[in-house]
């Protein structure tokens, strides 16, 4: 086989079909084997249908190196991925002793038996090598189906795939295809660029015959680029592009691994020992939510507020009656006078504060949806940031004010609100009591 080594992904049940259930681990699987330097070129969904399942696997099996399948390794009598596997194989399902234990397990730590339906999940093909499942009763497996094509078969809940695909599949296929996996590559995650902006800047850069290929995806104002090669000297080519990459996107640049927002800023924060505080009006405590996601995060975190009324902005953070009558809630003004009061009151070094009109209802002329002002709050000084997002949905308003507001922090953090927008802010005597 030449070229990439190519995978086919195959996403098994009826609930995806019918719309009740997203297909999660596809995306899964494609990630962490691209990475790896394979390539996911085709993800197909299938019913619970052993004649549709067997048809597909020998259909994939001839141009594909990888077959992975997910789903349909239930006790129940609808699944039946094993039974189909085994009939495109051509080999015969037995009864392991090995899975059968590994089930027993999960039920004796219950403290009872499992019922005689899980039996179902100790069939395995002839041949095949069983791969454990550290987070669930059905075992997955590994069946060479010809001396080009290795099937994995992985369990559809997708806590239970991930686990399997990164501590038993991904190690097996390193070891198997190690020495042909020619591939480089370098990420960026950017904040703040629309996407058809970043493309303009790029150029030719994306072109699919440029090398080293470019990819982005975007999501919530976050761009996740994607620099990779193949090519004899892979290593200078993505270097030399990933360099004059940080030139032209300095500006936008949060980090240089896929990772979210919220996890560069809490490991700056970690690292550099500044406690940090938020007060939060539109977004109603998803900045909380993002920052105590991060691991370790509690040592730089002291307390935070979800001030919607005028009233709460007063009692709880100190906002001046006079600015809220005088500039309404969703202002420059009172984004600051959040921040800093967030700051006084708990004491913490840094503090962000949002507030706007997510809609659907709720704006003016002079103040419509989308509208959101941001403030911080940083060793005394106070900054704020004014962004009209686009009228979207309610959702996507506070998610991209959240991510402003994390972007606001970490540019706080790098010494460069300035080149963010931000303007420094002043007339909050009142506060510092």
């Amino acid at each position: 086989m030449t070229g990439p080594l190519r995978v086919a992904c195959l996403s098994i049940g009826d609930e995806l079909l019918s719309g009740r259930h997203a297909d999660l681990d596809a995306p899964q699987v494609a990630r962490a084997l691209g990475e790896m330097g394979l390539v996911v070129d085709r993800v197909e969904v299938i019913p619970d249908d052993e004649q549709t399942i067997a048809e597909a696997v020998g259909r994939l099996r001839g141009p594909h190196a990888v077959i992975v399948t997910s789903g349909g390794l239930g006790p129940t009598l609808d699944d039946v991925t094993r039974h189909a596997v085994a009939r495109a194989a051509g080999v015969e399902l037995v009864h392991s002793e090995v899975a059968w234990a590994a089930v027993r397990v999960w039920f004796e730590r219950r403290g009872v038996e499992p019922p005689a339906s899980n039996r179902r999940q100790a069939l395995i093909p002839t041949g095949a090598v069983i791969l454990p499942n550290s987070k669930g009763t059905a075992p997955g497996f590994l069946l060479e189906l010809d001396p080009e094509t290795i099937l994995a078969v992985l369990p559809g809940p997708p806590g239970e795939l991930v686990a399997m695909l990164q501590d038993e599949l991904v190690p097996r296929l390193r070891s198997r295809f190690g020495g042909d996996l020619n591939l480089m590559r370098h990420e960026f995650a950017l904040f703040g660029l629309p996407e058809s902006e970043f493309a303009q800047l790029a150029g030719d850069w994306m072109s699919r015959e440029a090398i080293p290929r470019m990819g982005v995806s975007a999501r919530d104002g976050v761009l996740a680029v994607t620099l990779v090669s193949r090519e004899d000297g892979a290593e200078l080519l993505v270097a030399a592009r990933a360099a004059e990459f940080r030139e032209r996107f300095a500006h936008w640049i949060y980090s240089e691994r896929d990772e979210a927002l919220a996890t560069t800023v809490g490991r700056r924060l970690l690292a550099s020992g500044t406690t940090v505080t938020f007060a939060e009006s539109c977004t109603g405590g998803g900045i909380g939510r993002s920052l105590t996601s991060v691991p370790g995060i509690s040592g730089v975190l002291r307390e935070g507020w979800v001030t919607y009324s005028d009233e709460a902005k007063r009692e709880r953070l100190g906002v001046p009656a006079e600015l809220l009558t005088r500039h309404g809630a969703v202002s420059a003004e009172v984004a600051g006078a959040m921040a800093l009061g967030a700051a006084r009151a708990s004491g913490a070094d840094l503090a962000i504060s949002t507030t706007g009109i997510a809609g659907p209802g709720g704006g003016s002329q002079d103040k419509p949806v989308g509208l959101v002002f941001l403030g911080l709050a940083l060793r005394g000084e106070v900054w704020t940031l004014e962004r009209r997002f686009p009228p979207v949905d309610r959702d996507r308003i506070r998610r991209y004010a959240e991510q402003t507001a994390l972007f606001l922090a970490l540019a706080g953090l790098e010494d460069r609100l300035e080149s963010l927008g931000a303007e420094r802010a002043g007339g909050f005597e009142q506060l510092r009591d």
